[in-house]
């Protein structure tokens, strides 16, 4: 039996689980650190994705300012991932 990384279940139980209604937000979720960082990862998530618009919860507004200046390529690094049209992306304070 091989072994699997604890981050590789858990990718897949979120999917398995969140079903294909939450799968573009799971994948985003899921590959935040990726697409961000490990800093700003580890200070922002996203939270929501409805009407394509992306939510993105940011721990302060340093940090928001820090990814609103990142917006542009944050916004192609997450339409790579999922095949949904993002039209938008918007970071507020919440913790």
């Amino acid at each position: 039996m091989a072994l699997r990384s604890f981050d590789s279940l858990i990718h897949e139980t979120l999917i398995q689980v969140g079903g294909e209604k939450y799968r573009p937000f799971m994948r985003l979720y899921s590959a935040w650190k990726d697409i961000v960082g490990p800093l700003l990862a580890s200070r922002s998530h996203p939270w929501r994705f409805r009407d394509s618009v992306l939510y993105v919860a940011v721990q302060n507004n340093s940090w928001l300012q820090e990814l609103y200046l990142r917006k542009a390529d944050i916004l192609n690094q997450c339409r790579k991932i999922i095949p949904e049209d993002i039209k938008e992306i918007i970071f507020m304070i919440r913790n």
